[in-house]
Protein backbone atom coordinates (compact mmCIF):
# COMPACT_ATOMS: atom_id res chain seq x y z
CA UNK A 1 0.00 0.00 0.00
CA UNK A 2 1.13 3.52 -1.05
CA UNK A 3 2.31 5.97 1.89
CA UNK A 4 -0.32 8.17 2.71
CA UNK A 5 -3.32 5.54 1.68
CA UNK A 6 -5.55 4.58 4.31
CA UNK A 7 -7.81 1.93 4.80
CA UNK A 8 -11.80 1.94 5.42
CA UNK A 9 -10.85 1.56 9.57
CA UNK A 10 -8.31 4.56 9.62
CA UNK A 11 -11.03 6.85 7.52
CA UNK A 12 -13.40 6.18 9.90
CA UNK A 13 -14.24 8.54 12.96
CA UNK A 14 -16.02 5.69 14.64
CA UNK A 15 -12.56 3.51 16.15
CA UNK A 16 -12.20 1.95 19.08
CA UNK A 17 -9.74 4.68 19.99
CA UNK A 18 -11.81 7.44 19.30
CA UNK A 19 -14.97 6.46 21.25
CA UNK A 20 -12.48 5.52 24.36
CA UNK A 21 -11.24 8.95 24.17
CA UNK A 22 -14.63 10.59 24.02
CA UNK A 23 -15.40 8.43 26.59
CA UNK A 24 -12.35 9.75 29.29
CA UNK A 25 -13.66 13.16 28.16
CA UNK A 26 -17.28 12.49 29.52
CA UNK A 27 -16.33 10.47 32.51
CA UNK A 28 -14.24 13.72 33.95
CA UNK A 29 -17.49 15.40 35.40
CA UNK A 30 -19.96 12.45 35.68
CA UNK A 31 -18.01 9.07 37.04
CA UNK A 32 -19.60 9.17 40.19
CA UNK A 33 -22.96 9.20 38.73
CA UNK A 34 -25.50 6.07 38.84
CA UNK A 35 -25.42 6.08 34.74
CA UNK A 36 -21.79 6.82 34.31
CA UNK A 37 -20.91 3.75 37.06
CA UNK A 38 -23.06 1.38 35.58
CA UNK A 39 -21.00 2.33 32.05
CA UNK A 40 -18.10 1.72 33.84
CA UNK A 41 -18.72 -1.83 35.02
CA UNK A 42 -18.96 -3.07 31.85
CA UNK A 43 -16.65 -0.74 29.85
CA UNK A 44 -15.17 -2.60 27.36
CA UNK A 45 -18.38 -4.52 26.01
CA UNK A 46 -20.09 -0.80 26.10
CA UNK A 47 -17.81 0.41 23.64
CA UNK A 48 -17.32 -2.17 21.97
CA UNK A 49 -21.07 -1.53 21.42
CA UNK A 50 -21.22 1.31 20.84
CA UNK A 51 -18.30 1.34 17.79
CA UNK A 52 -20.95 -1.75 16.67
CA UNK A 53 -23.60 0.54 16.59
CA UNK A 54 -22.01 3.59 14.81
CA UNK A 55 -20.69 2.33 12.54
CA UNK A 56 -23.42 -0.27 11.56
CA UNK A 57 -25.41 3.54 11.25
CA UNK A 58 -28.39 1.72 13.78
CA UNK A 59 -27.11 4.06 16.64
CA UNK A 60 -30.11 6.10 18.41
CA UNK A 61 -30.01 8.30 21.12
CA UNK A 62 -31.73 6.16 24.78
CA UNK A 63 -34.18 7.78 26.85
CA UNK A 64 -33.29 11.19 28.82
CA UNK A 65 -33.97 11.76 32.63
CA UNK A 66 -35.94 15.11 32.38
CA UNK A 67 -35.76 17.25 35.48
CA UNK A 68 -36.31 20.96 36.19
CA UNK A 69 -33.83 23.77 38.32
CA UNK A 70 -34.20 26.67 40.28
CA UNK A 71 -31.09 28.78 39.84
CA UNK A 72 -30.39 31.24 38.55
CA UNK A 73 -34.00 31.00 36.73
CA UNK A 74 -36.79 28.14 36.61
CA UNK A 75 -36.03 25.67 33.45
CA UNK A 76 -36.47 22.43 32.10
CA UNK A 77 -33.26 20.09 31.65
CA UNK A 78 -32.62 16.96 29.44
CA UNK A 79 -29.94 15.26 30.68
CA UNK A 80 -28.95 12.39 28.03
CA UNK A 81 -27.69 8.46 29.12
CA UNK A 82 -24.36 8.62 29.64
CA UNK A 83 -24.08 5.92 26.64
CA UNK A 84 -25.48 9.24 24.57
CA UNK A 85 -23.11 11.85 26.06
CA UNK A 86 -20.02 9.62 24.99
CA UNK A 87 -21.05 10.19 21.10
CA UNK A 88 -21.90 13.84 22.21
CA UNK A 89 -18.13 14.32 23.24
CA UNK A 90 -17.04 11.99 19.69
CA UNK A 91 -18.87 14.27 17.67
CA UNK A 92 -17.90 17.46 19.33
CA UNK A 93 -14.12 16.21 19.63
CA UNK A 94 -14.01 15.98 16.24
CA UNK A 95 -15.94 19.06 14.81
CA UNK A 96 -14.83 21.78 17.37
CA UNK A 97 -10.98 22.05 16.39
CA UNK A 98 -12.65 23.27 12.99
CA UNK A 99 -15.28 25.79 14.02
CA UNK A 100 -13.47 26.95 16.79
CA UNK A 101 -11.12 29.07 14.53
CA UNK A 102 -13.92 30.72 12.94
CA UNK A 103 -15.65 32.11 16.39
CA UNK A 104 -14.95 35.17 17.32
CA UNK A 105 -12.97 36.15 20.95
CA UNK A 106 -15.46 37.53 22.34
CA UNK A 107 -17.87 34.64 22.05
CA UNK A 108 -17.26 33.42 26.19
CA UNK A 109 -19.65 30.29 26.49
CA UNK A 110 -18.28 26.89 26.40
CA UNK A 111 -15.26 27.30 25.09
CA UNK A 112 -11.77 26.01 26.58
CA UNK A 113 -10.18 29.01 28.43
CA UNK A 114 -12.98 31.48 28.57
CA UNK A 115 -16.29 30.97 30.34
CA UNK A 116 -17.91 33.75 32.55
CA UNK A 117 -15.43 34.58 34.75
CA UNK A 118 -13.53 35.71 31.67
CA UNK A 119 -16.57 37.36 30.00
CA UNK A 120 -16.34 39.80 32.99
CA UNK A 121 -12.89 40.67 32.68
CA UNK A 122 -13.12 41.08 29.29
CA UNK A 123 -16.08 43.44 29.76
CA UNK A 124 -13.96 45.21 32.30
CA UNK A 125 -11.11 45.65 30.01
CA UNK A 126 -13.41 47.13 28.06
CA UNK A 127 -14.36 49.87 29.93
CA UNK A 128 -10.75 50.65 31.42
CA UNK A 129 -10.31 50.96 27.08
CA UNK A 130 -12.40 53.35 26.84
CA UNK A 131 -11.46 55.47 29.84
CA UNK A 132 -8.20 55.92 28.86
CA UNK A 133 -8.69 56.62 25.42
CA UNK A 134 -11.39 59.04 26.05
CA UNK A 135 -10.57 62.45 27.52
CA UNK A 136 -14.10 63.14 28.77
CA UNK A 137 -13.96 58.71 30.07
CA UNK A 138 -16.44 56.29 29.97
CA UNK A 139 -19.35 58.70 31.37
CA UNK A 140 -20.45 59.68 27.85
CA UNK A 141 -20.72 56.05 26.92
CA UNK A 142 -23.47 53.75 26.32
CA UNK A 143 -24.64 50.24 26.16
CA UNK A 144 -27.06 47.89 24.98
CA UNK A 145 -27.97 44.46 26.80
CA UNK A 146 -30.08 42.15 25.45
CA UNK A 147 -30.94 38.41 25.19
CA UNK A 148 -33.59 35.98 22.81
CA UNK A 149 -36.47 34.96 23.80
CA UNK A 150 -36.60 31.40 24.69
CA UNK A 151 -33.61 30.92 22.94
CA UNK A 152 -33.13 27.54 23.11
CA UNK A 153 -36.74 26.38 22.65
CA UNK A 154 -36.36 28.81 19.36
CA UNK A 155 -33.73 27.52 17.63
CA UNK A 156 -34.52 26.33 13.89
CA UNK A 157 -33.72 22.73 13.27
CA UNK A 158 -33.27 22.83 9.94
CA UNK A 159 -31.61 26.31 9.73
CA UNK A 160 -28.82 24.88 12.57
CA UNK A 161 -28.37 21.81 10.20
CA UNK A 162 -27.70 24.03 7.35
CA UNK A 163 -25.05 25.85 9.25
CA UNK A 164 -23.60 22.65 10.75
CA UNK A 165 -23.44 20.98 7.34
CA UNK A 166 -21.72 23.89 5.88
CA UNK A 167 -18.77 23.38 8.41
CA UNK A 168 -18.55 20.12 7.97
CA UNK A 169 -18.11 19.74 4.05
CA UNK A 170 -15.41 22.46 5.10
CA UNK A 171 -13.34 20.01 6.87
CA UNK A 172 -10.06 18.60 5.98
CA UNK A 173 -11.05 14.89 7.13
CA UNK A 174 -12.15 12.60 4.70
CA UNK A 175 -15.24 11.77 2.88
CA UNK A 176 -16.31 8.96 5.02
CA UNK A 177 -16.07 11.08 8.09
CA UNK A 178 -17.72 13.74 6.71
CA UNK A 179 -20.64 11.50 6.27
CA UNK A 180 -20.22 10.36 9.58
CA UNK A 181 -20.58 13.64 11.44
CA UNK A 182 -23.33 14.99 8.99
CA UNK A 183 -25.30 11.79 10.01
CA UNK A 184 -24.85 12.20 13.72
CA UNK A 185 -25.47 16.02 13.44
CA UNK A 186 -29.38 14.94 12.06
CA UNK A 187 -29.56 12.60 14.44
CA UNK A 188 -28.52 14.65 17.49
CA UNK A 189 -30.52 18.02 15.65
CA UNK A 190 -33.53 16.46 15.06
CA UNK A 191 -33.91 13.83 18.22
CA UNK A 192 -37.32 14.94 20.19
CA UNK A 193 -36.07 14.06 23.93
CA UNK A 194 -40.16 14.26 24.74
CA UNK A 195 -40.64 11.15 23.30
CA UNK A 196 -38.89 8.85 25.45
CA UNK A 197 -37.87 10.37 28.95
CA UNK A 198 -38.01 9.81 32.80
CA UNK A 199 -39.07 12.49 35.18
CA UNK A 200 -36.45 12.94 37.85
CA UNK A 201 -37.44 14.95 40.78
CA UNK A 202 -40.15 17.25 41.70
CA UNK A 203 -42.93 16.97 38.69
CA UNK A 204 -44.53 20.36 40.14
CA UNK A 205 -41.49 22.26 39.33
CA UNK A 206 -41.81 20.81 35.91
CA UNK A 207 -45.09 22.47 35.77
CA UNK A 208 -43.83 25.79 36.72
CA UNK A 209 -41.33 25.98 33.79
CA UNK A 210 -43.32 28.75 31.11
CA UNK A 211 -44.44 27.38 28.31
CA UNK A 212 -42.01 29.75 26.14
CA UNK A 213 -38.93 27.94 27.73
CA UNK A 214 -39.93 24.08 27.36
CA UNK A 215 -39.48 21.66 24.68
CA UNK A 216 -43.09 20.04 25.55
CA UNK A 217 -44.74 23.37 23.64
CA UNK A 218 -42.15 23.90 21.01
CA UNK A 219 -43.14 23.98 17.44
CA UNK A 220 -42.04 20.89 15.03
CA UNK A 221 -38.12 21.17 14.15
CA UNK A 222 -37.83 24.01 16.83
CA UNK A 223 -35.63 23.67 19.97
CA UNK A 224 -33.07 21.85 21.38
CA UNK A 225 -32.86 20.20 25.12
CA UNK A 226 -30.89 22.27 27.62
CA UNK A 227 -28.26 19.92 29.25
CA UNK A 228 -26.29 17.90 26.51
CA UNK A 229 -22.75 19.14 25.57
CA UNK A 230 -24.16 19.02 21.96
CA UNK A 231 -26.74 21.71 22.15
CA UNK A 232 -24.35 24.45 24.21
CA UNK A 233 -22.18 23.49 21.23
CA UNK A 234 -24.97 23.91 18.34
CA UNK A 235 -25.90 27.31 19.97
CA UNK A 236 -22.36 28.57 19.75
CA UNK A 237 -22.65 28.03 15.92
CA UNK A 238 -26.04 29.16 15.45
CA UNK A 239 -25.21 32.43 17.09
CA UNK A 240 -21.62 32.40 16.07
CA UNK A 241 -23.95 33.89 12.56
CA UNK A 242 -24.90 37.27 15.34
CA UNK A 243 -21.26 37.92 16.13
CA UNK A 244 -20.55 38.01 12.74
CA UNK A 245 -22.90 39.92 11.49
CA UNK A 246 -22.44 42.57 14.64
CA UNK A 247 -18.30 42.60 14.24
CA UNK A 248 -18.01 42.51 10.23
CA UNK A 249 -21.32 44.35 9.15
CA UNK A 250 -22.02 46.55 12.17
CA UNK A 251 -18.65 46.99 13.19
CA UNK A 252 -18.81 47.25 16.40
CA UNK A 253 -15.75 47.41 18.31
CA UNK A 254 -16.85 46.42 21.87
CA UNK A 255 -19.36 43.58 21.56
CA UNK A 256 -19.42 40.43 23.57
CA UNK A 257 -21.54 37.20 24.30
CA UNK A 258 -22.62 34.76 26.64
CA UNK A 259 -25.16 32.16 25.23
CA UNK A 260 -27.74 34.56 23.92
CA UNK A 261 -26.66 36.94 26.64
CA UNK A 262 -24.89 39.90 24.73
CA UNK A 263 -23.71 43.75 25.22
CA UNK A 264 -22.46 46.50 22.40
CA UNK A 265 -20.94 49.51 23.62
CA UNK A 266 -20.63 52.87 21.92
CA UNK A 267 -20.19 56.36 22.30
CA UNK A 268 -23.68 56.94 20.17
CA UNK A 269 -26.65 56.45 21.79
CA UNK A 270 -28.39 56.73 18.74
CA UNK A 271 -25.86 54.71 17.34
CA UNK A 272 -26.76 51.61 19.82
CA UNK A 273 -30.79 52.32 19.10
CA UNK A 274 -30.19 51.85 15.32
CA UNK A 275 -27.85 48.62 16.78
CA UNK A 276 -30.34 46.97 18.44
CA UNK A 277 -33.24 47.28 15.40
CA UNK A 278 -31.29 46.26 12.85
CA UNK A 279 -29.83 43.12 15.10
CA UNK A 280 -33.72 42.57 15.49
CA UNK A 281 -34.30 42.41 11.70
CA UNK A 282 -31.41 40.06 11.51
CA UNK A 283 -31.92 37.53 13.98
CA UNK A 284 -35.38 37.32 12.40
CA UNK A 285 -34.94 37.38 8.89
CA UNK A 286 -31.61 34.93 9.67
CA UNK A 287 -32.34 32.75 12.61
CA UNK A 288 -35.78 32.67 12.61
CA UNK A 289 -35.50 33.76 16.57
CA UNK A 290 -36.66 37.16 18.39
CA UNK A 291 -34.88 39.80 21.17
CA UNK A 292 -37.00 39.74 24.36
CA UNK A 293 -39.08 42.64 24.50
CA UNK A 294 -38.90 43.36 27.68
CA UNK A 295 -35.37 41.96 28.59
CA UNK A 296 -33.14 44.71 27.29
CA UNK A 297 -31.58 47.39 28.56
CA UNK A 298 -29.87 50.84 26.83
CA UNK A 299 -27.94 52.55 29.62
CA UNK A 300 -25.36 55.42 30.16
CA UNK A 301 -22.17 53.30 30.84
CA UNK A 302 -21.39 54.80 34.32
CA UNK A 303 -24.01 53.02 35.74
CA UNK A 304 -22.52 49.86 35.28
CA UNK A 305 -23.15 46.62 33.29
CA UNK A 306 -25.31 43.58 34.73
CA UNK A 307 -23.81 40.77 33.30
CA UNK A 308 -22.62 36.82 33.31
CA UNK A 309 -24.12 37.48 36.75
CA UNK A 310 -21.96 39.97 37.50
CA UNK A 311 -22.85 44.24 38.14
CA UNK A 312 -19.57 45.12 36.22
CA UNK A 313 -17.59 48.76 37.08
CA UNK A 314 -14.42 50.00 35.02
CA UNK A 315 -12.57 49.06 38.60
CA UNK A 316 -14.71 47.24 40.54
CA UNK A 317 -17.18 44.20 40.87
CA UNK A 318 -20.77 43.72 42.74
CA UNK A 319 -22.30 40.54 42.95
CA UNK A 320 -25.81 40.62 41.91
CA UNK A 321 -28.48 40.56 44.55
CA UNK A 322 -30.27 37.74 43.48
CA UNK A 323 -26.95 35.91 44.00
CA UNK A 324 -27.10 37.32 47.10
CA UNK A 325 -30.55 36.27 47.99
CA UNK A 326 -29.60 32.98 47.60
CA UNK A 327 -26.54 32.61 49.32
CA UNK A 328 -28.54 33.68 52.00
CA UNK A 329 -31.25 31.95 52.05
CA UNK A 330 -28.33 28.77 51.88
CA UNK A 331 -26.72 29.43 54.47
CA UNK A 332 -30.10 29.53 56.42
CA UNK A 333 -30.94 25.95 55.20
CA UNK A 334 -27.06 24.70 55.57
CA UNK A 335 -26.77 25.99 59.43
CA UNK A 336 -30.88 24.54 59.76
CA UNK A 337 -29.65 21.19 59.14
CA UNK A 338 -26.56 21.24 60.56
CA UNK A 339 -28.10 22.61 64.18
CA UNK A 340 -28.48 18.47 65.80
CA UNK A 341 -24.77 17.52 64.62
CA UNK A 342 -22.45 20.90 64.64
CA UNK A 343 -21.04 19.47 60.92
CA UNK A 344 -21.60 20.35 57.43
CA UNK A 345 -22.19 17.42 55.03
CA UNK A 346 -19.70 17.05 52.15
CA UNK A 347 -22.98 18.26 49.98
CA UNK A 348 -23.45 21.09 52.24
CA UNK A 349 -19.55 22.16 52.10
CA UNK A 350 -19.03 21.86 47.99
CA UNK A 351 -22.14 23.90 47.93
CA UNK A 352 -21.39 26.50 49.73
CA UNK A 353 -17.74 26.75 49.01
CA UNK A 354 -18.84 27.42 45.09
CA UNK A 355 -20.79 29.89 46.11
CA UNK A 356 -17.92 31.66 48.05
CA UNK A 357 -15.85 31.02 45.00
CA UNK A 358 -18.00 33.15 43.31
CA UNK A 359 -17.78 35.69 46.34
CA UNK A 360 -14.21 35.92 45.96
CA UNK A 361 -14.15 37.59 42.89
CA UNK A 362 -16.36 40.42 43.57
CA UNK A 363 -16.70 43.48 46.01
CA UNK A 364 -18.42 41.55 49.05
CA UNK A 365 -17.07 41.98 52.44
CA UNK A 366 -19.58 43.99 53.60
CA UNK A 367 -22.65 41.54 52.72
CA UNK A 368 -20.37 38.73 53.95
CA UNK A 369 -19.53 40.12 56.97
CA UNK A 370 -23.08 40.78 57.87
CA UNK A 371 -23.85 37.17 56.83
CA UNK A 372 -21.11 35.64 59.64
CA UNK A 373 -22.47 38.38 61.87
CA UNK A 374 -25.64 36.56 61.57
CA UNK A 375 -23.48 32.52 61.36
CA UNK A 376 -20.19 33.28 62.69
CA UNK A 377 -19.33 29.45 61.56
CA UNK A 378 -19.48 30.93 57.62
CA UNK A 379 -16.31 32.57 58.64
CA UNK A 380 -13.81 29.76 58.72
CA UNK A 381 -14.99 29.30 55.27
CA UNK A 382 -14.95 32.58 53.65
CA UNK A 383 -11.66 33.88 55.57
CA UNK A 384 -9.56 33.48 52.66
CA UNK A 385 -12.18 36.33 51.23
CA UNK A 386 -11.60 38.55 53.81
CA UNK A 387 -8.04 38.44 54.35
CA UNK A 388 -7.24 38.98 50.42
Amino acid sequence: MKDGSKNMADETLFTFRNIYNAYIDCRKKKRNTANALKFELQLEDNLWSLVYDLQQKIYQPGRSVCFAVKEPTIREVFAADFKDRVVHHLFVRAIEPYVERLFIYDSYACRKGKGTLFGMHRMQKFIRQIQNQDPRGYKDWWYLKADITGFFMHIDQDILYRLVKIHIRRMAVSSQQKRELLWLAQLFIYHDPTQNFVVKGKRSLLSLVPRQKSLFFSEEKQGLPIGNLTSQFFANIYLNELDQFVKRTLRCKFYGRYVDDFFLIDKDKKQIMRWKREIEKFLYDALYVQLHPRKFTIQRLNYGIDFVGFFVKPYRVYPRKRIMRAFKNKVFIIDYHTQSSGKLSVHHKNSLNASLGYFAHVNARRFLAQVTTKYPWVHQYAKDIFTN
